[in-house]
């Protein structure tokens, strides 16, 4: 005889991984993949597509290719300027989709799966347009294509997958989001290691138009946010059948549900009866009511001033400012972008690609990044995000102060070590976790709109780095770390006091309940 299933063992109930939740989960992970491969898709190949760079294919001649058959040039002649705009165009469409996204109810209004297909739709056509082009123009469309679709996959991903899966594999599934940005990463380098030729360098982009259309496909087969279907539609018949695929024990599924309708605002009318669903998965199962396939429900219309603004959300509004900005600030996107320049005025190799050795050292920092993703993955649950993230801060900071004595005295073993211990410090927490926690830190009515807000300070925040840092790099040398070194002591305070722990917490009431 089972005990029955209440409010309190459903919340700490722990499910196992099902087929179809591991499914949706890797289907959703491919935006985040299509991210860290967008970003580093120009590093090898950006000499030879703008013709600053010659190198040889495996064909006798250009003449001979696939590519001029079609039409396509060798290469597109640009100034560094240039390829300046097209770096940067990606970073602009990022931002533009994630103000729209923060200041308007779309995502509340049509959902996380149409968005999602409205992201991949993009990233496909931006693909296509880079595959194709033949002008910097178009270079710029297709970078800023690809942008959209990153700034809109980045707001909604984290939410879907957070609404999909169960509290206890929500760190594990959440992480998952930073290991593929690793892989993706790594994937963009090792493609262009192969390609980044006078006549290949457009399959670098093939590859990325290949992931594109796979997740694209993909989409069609995992389900809406029960969630989402629960406060927007009421649709409880639909957000059952979904649960039944992604729970591993029905007898919590009538009471996850429960949980969402109380999320509601004002009465709910009822408007048809249903059978109980969870009858025809599990006999031992009954929904206690009746309720409506379709029922009416207003949600609260609150607006991105209301959340910035309105002293009932104040604690959850800089939360989510203090772990969005501290993720790009810490200063890992300064190695990320120009580690090859870092470790260049150490090891005295001049030129864009530098030496072998920096080429090794570069490449095998993405290794590092995705195997240090993989490993903390799991521990997140068990942990908690809080201690991760204190830990993620100090371990960066520490390692910020090491490369600004480090690198003005060509200290290169010391060099190296604070590299990759940075790249691990930043794997441990601030890489997976802000984008976790938002939609654990915030009340449902405003969830979207944190996510969209935290990513317009987040691409913010990384535009910043990627314009500055080299201007101060230029100006003061390796000791530009020791900004990093004073950013990383700010957050750490931040986060101590103005961060609350979320593991296995339901409800964003008890989370900010000691805060109150």
């Amino acid at each position: 005889m089972h005990p029955p299933t209440t409010i309190h063992n459903f919340i700490e109930k722990r499910h196992s991984i099902t087929f179809k939740l591991a499914w949706s989960t890797f289907i959703i992970c491919l935006c985040a993949l299509q991210f860290g491969y967008h970003l580093a898709e120009l590093n090898a190949p950006g000499d030879v597509l703008s013709c600053h760079f010659h190198k040889p294919g495996p064909a006798d001649s250009y003449n001979d290719t696939i590519w001029y058959q079609f039409g396509r040039n060798q290469c597109i002649p640009m100034s560094e300027q240039g390829v300046a705009y097209i770096t940067t165009s990606f970073t602009v469409g990022g931002l533009l989709v994630s103000v729209l996204l923060g200041s308007t109810s779309i995502s509340m209004d049509y959902g996380r799966k149409p968005l999602l297909l409205g992201s991949s739709s993009f990233f496909v056509l931006g693909s296509l347009l880079m595959i194709l082009a033949n002008n910097i123009w178009i270079m710029n469309l297709g970078r800023l294509f690809n942008g959209i679709g990153c700034g809109s996959a980045l707001t909604i991903s984290p939410i879907l997958i957070n609404e999909l899966t169960p509290i206890n594999h929500r760190g594990l599934m959440g992480a998952i989001m930073q290991i593929a940005v690793s892989v993706g990463i790594f994937l963009a380098q090792l493609v262009s290691y192969f390609f980044s030729n006078d006549q290949q360098w457009r399959i670098v982009f093939v590859f990325a138009f290949g992931i594109a259309l796979v997740q694209l496909v993909g989409l069609f087969t995992i389900p809406e946010s029960p969630k989402w279907l629960i406060l927007n539609n009421a649709d409880v018949v639909t957000a059952t059948e979904i649960l039944t695929e992604l729970r591993t024990d029905h007898s919590t599924i009538e009471h996850e549900i429960e949980h969402w309708k109380h999320l509601t605002f004002g009465p709910i009318k009822e408007t048809s009866e249903v059978s109980p669903l969870l009858q025809r998965h599990n006999s031992t199962v009954s929904v206690c009511s009746s309720v409506s396939s379709r029922q009416s429900l207003e949600p609260p219309a609150v607006t991105i001033y209301d959340f910035i603004f309105t002293r009932k959300y104040r604690h959850q509004f800089i939360a989510v400012v203090l772990i969005m900005t501290g993720q790009q600030l810490s200063g890992m996107n300064a190695i990320t972008y120009y580690g090859v320049k870092i470790l260049n005025t150490v090891f005295n190799h001049h030129g864009s690609g530098g030496g072998n050795r920096v080429l090794v050292l570069t490449c095998a920092f993405s290794v590092v990044n995705m195997i240090s993703s993989t490993v903390v993955a799991p521990l997140i649950d068990r942990i908690g995000r809080k201690p991760l993230l204190l830990a993620s801060v100090a371990t960066c900071g520490i390692c910020s102060l090491v490369l600004a004595i480090g690198i003005p005295n060509k200290y290169d073993i010391a060099v190296i070590t604070a590299c990759y211990g940075f790249i691990i410090g930043f794997a441990i927490g601030l890489g997976p976790i802000p984008f976790l926690m938002i939609s654990e830190l915030t009340g449902h009515e405003v969830v979207s709109l944190a996510q969209s807000f935290g990513t317009v300070t987040n691409w913010t925040s990384n535009m910043i780095i990627a314009f500055m840092f080299p201007l101060l790099q230029n100006l003061i040398g390796g000791v530009v770390f020791y900004i990093f070194s004073v950013i990383c002591l700010v957050y750490f305070v931040a986060f101590w006091f103005k961060i609350p722990e979320t593991k296995g917490i339901h409800h964003v009431v008890e989370v900010w309940r000691d805060y109150d």
